[in-house]
């Protein structure tokens, strides 16, 4: 096997990064001293400030939905949390709308990355081509977060290690240290060799494997029996529609009724190669480009005819749904 004492590992602050969480003046006006974000958020780019008729229709469903059901499984991919979503996230759980929360390994890099230096996205072509890509002290951390409470769960044991051992780090940012302080179920569902963590020399494979299960069968104990709630893909076209297929199928088999009247909105970019959403709620056929993304066949076997889909900006996507909830009192 490969020796990875061979490799070199930098600390996170000599590394070049792309995305500063405090770039943006409204946002770095809404975190207090101590990391907390606390005031009134409203945080978008102006290119994505405005929505379309189409658009404004597909969230108004959406905030309908959440308003009726007051649960929401919020499943995303590792943009959402480098495009900075996370802080309506948080808003979310502020409302007690929440139920659940799945990603992938990724996202909790750049959060942790936030939270330890501020910045994250490194240049993937300039440092694959200088060897350095991913060989940073992100990995000796993530890792050290695993090892000492992976036992609870990825999601859980990373939330605990970030308020125990980095209490000088302003880790009231983080989407995972908010949903390990409100006790929210966070299924961190990795993949082997996925994320930048697996280069690191302290890297252990099975931690990883035992923490992230666990959040597996978190999820499906949150599926079990679950009703009339709304199920929310951002942005994943691979992880979320898989990890909840498996999870659903094992709450199915337990408990019939899971599913039932539960809605499904799923929202990408996708790269702009289907044009599902103009063909109705109906799984694509096998000789439609759009039966090889995964989200749209999965979730619609999932919750036949309650699967819509949407081409939308992630950050354009949560900034107007929560300026459309803040004001909504849960009952």
């Amino acid at each position: 096997m490969f020796d990875r004492n061979r490799l070199t590992i930098r600390p996170l602050s000599e590394r070049k990064s792309k995305t500063s969480f405090f770039s943006h003046p409204r946002l770095a006006d809404c975190i207090s001293p101590s990391g907390e974000i606390w005031s009134p958020l409203l945080v978008c780019d102006e290119a994505v400030d405005n929505l379309d008729s189409a658009e404004e229709k597909f969230v108004d469903s959406i905030v309908i939905d959440i308003k009726k059901k007051k649960k929401v499984i919020l499943g995303f991919g590792a943009h959402f949390i480098k495009n900075k979503c996370h802080p309506y996230l948080k808003r979310m759980m502020d409302k007690g709308y929440v139920t659940h929360v799945v990603t992938n390994g990724a996202s909790t890099i750049h959060d942790f990355e936030f939270v330890y230096d501020g910045k994250t996205e490194e240049d993937v072509r300039e440092n694959l081509a200088n060897g350095t890509f991913g060989l940073w002290d992100t990995g000796h951390y993530i890792n050290a977060a695993l090892r000492f409470y992976g036992h609870e769960g990825y999601g859980y044991g990373l939330g605990k290690y970030l308020e125990t051992n980095h209490s000088d780090k302003p880790y009231g940012i983080s989407f995972v240290w908010q949903c390990y302080n409100r006790d929210i179920p966070l299924s961190i569902c990795t993949s082997i060799g996925h994320d930048i963590i697996y280069e690191h020399p302290r890297c252990d494979g099975a931690k990883i494997g035992e923490a992230s299960y666990i959040d597996f069968l978190k999820l499906a104990e949150t599926l079990e029996g679950l009703t009339d709630a709304v199920v929310l893909c951002v942005g994943s076209a691979v992880t979320v529609p898989m990890v909840m297929e498996k999870a659903f199928a094992m709450a199915k088999n337990v408990a019939p009724d899971t599913g039932n009247n539960v809605c499904c909105y799923v929202i990408d970019l996708f790269d702009e190669v289907a044009d599902w959403e103009n063909s109705g709620t109906t799984e694509p056929g096998q000789s439609d480009v759009s039966y090889f993304i995964r989200p749209l066949k999965t979730f619609n076997r999932m919750f036949p005819n309650r699967c819509r889909y949407k081409k939308m900006d992630n950050r354009k996507l949560m900034f107007h749904l929560w300026d459309k909830l803040k004001d909504i009192n849960k009952e």
